[in-house]
């Protein structure tokens, strides 16, 4: 019996070492991996993970998983916990990061965030940007801040969008308004407001220049192009441009041109320091991934008051497309795809909540717009010229 007893024994502590020397040896294996993420990411960027991606955006009302729903609560340091081991680490040629600012009502209010679109179970947030405007394209980003202290100061900061350093800075002459990169990151373009702080009404005066992202010089003000409709020069004492959008080689770009209360589509030349008007009623265009359409905000006057409607130009024909979305949005969209555009929408519809959500829409018109992610605003969808640069912007 002894005998037995004294086998149960050995056994019982060959086992308890085995489990042990296993145990350690996963603890061992984990600690590794973190030290590796560490070392490959930047310092700056905090990481949330949440359950499961959302598969497909609901329809309005519907019930659905909130992605920002893990942010910590107003005044918690900010999240650090690990991506997924499944979670891939350099994003694949097919895949592409969605960039915004995030609005929630929390630790990360106001920082730049993003997330992979082929995998959106986790959202990531650059501790070292804090923005009101932010923008990416071809691996470089455009923030634009505000710095609210006894006297509140306006900067524009150009960064690289694979490790958040920032390549310069300078001063803003007014309150950040609109901001685009083009897609070979040669260029940004931003708009702030000199005077006002609103579309709202024509009492306002904006400033909208053009940037050299490899200097971090202003290379243009919209102000000094020569403007021409119909063939002929015009000039008045009100011009204000905003909205710049750029074609696919950062030659050209469209914006706005207000004056006399009107509102024109005007097609831009750098080089040649000129403008063209090319269609009325056109207000923050964005030119889509194929350059054949200008998405925008049309504006109407109701009963005294101002409001907008989505459309989407096809320039080919000059056919306008009113999109679902009947809302009154003041945004820039952005291009999700070539069908499909994403503008940010109060979370609260009394103006109670600083928080924006993002929404989405179809060009086709037929299906309501759809909401697209909690607490965001400025999205980006941080295209390249081709998808072997987004993937080393990525890495």
């Amino acid at each position: 019996m002894n005998r037995k007893r004294a086998i149960v024994f050995v056994s019982l502590c060959v086992v308890g070492v085995a489990v042990t020397s296993a145990y350690l040896l996963h603890v061992k294996r984990r600690l590794a991996h973190a030290d590796a993420i560490a070392a490959g990411e930047s310092t700056s960027v905090a990481r949330t993970p949440v359950d499961a991606p959302v598969a497909s955006p609901p329809t309005p009302g519907a019930a659905t998983p909130d992605q920002t729903t893990r942010a910590q609560p107003a005044g918690a340091p900010a999240a650090t916990a690990a991506v997924p081991e499944a979670s891939p680490q350099v994003a694949r040629p097919e895949t592409r990061r969605l960039f915004y600012r995030h609005t929630g009502v929390d630790g990360h209010y106001g920082q730049v965030a993003w997330l992979d679109l082929a995998d959106r179970s986790v959202i990531h947030y650059v501790d070292s940007l804090r923005c009101e405007v932010v923008y990416v394209a071809g691996g470089h980003g455009i923030c634009l801040s505000a710095d609210r202290g006894v006297f509140t100061t306006y900067a524009a900061s150009l960064f690289d969008a694979r490790d958040f350093k920032v390549s310069g800075s300078f001063e803003l002459k007014g309150i950040p308004s609109r901001a685009r990169v083009s897609i070979d990151g040669s260029l940004a373009a931003l708009t702030v407001f000199v005077s006002g702080h609103g579309y709202t009404t024509l009492d306002f005066s904006t400033q909208t220049l053009l940037i050299d992202v490899a200097s971090g010089k202003a290379v243009a003000d919209l102000e000094e192009f020569e403007v021409r409709r119909d063939g002929a020069v015009i000039k008045a004492a009100d011009f204000n441009f905003w909205g710049v959008t750029f074609t696919p080689d950062a030659r050209e770009f469209y914006a706005t041109l207000s004056t006399a209360g009107n509102h024109f589509l005007v097609r831009g030349d750098i080089a040649g320091r000129s403008a063209t008007v090319i269609h009325e009623n056109v207000e923050c265009p964005s030119l889509s991934p194929d350059a054949r359409h200008v998405a925008y905000k049309k504006r109407f006057n109701v009963n005294g008051r101002i409001g907008w409607q989505l459309y989407v130009l096809e320039l080919a024909t000059g056919r306008e497309i009113a999109l679902s979305e009947k809302r009154s949005i003041d945004d820039q969209l952005e291009w999700l795809d070539a069908r499909q555009v994403l503008y940010s929408v109060p979370s609260a519809e009394d103006g109670s909540s600083p928080s924006t959500d993002v929404w989405s829409a179809n060009i086709d018109a037929r299906s309501p717009p759809r909401l697209f992610l909690r607490s965001a605003y400025s999205p980006a969808a941080a295209r390249c010229k081709s998808a072997a640069a987004c993937t080393a912007a990525a890495r």
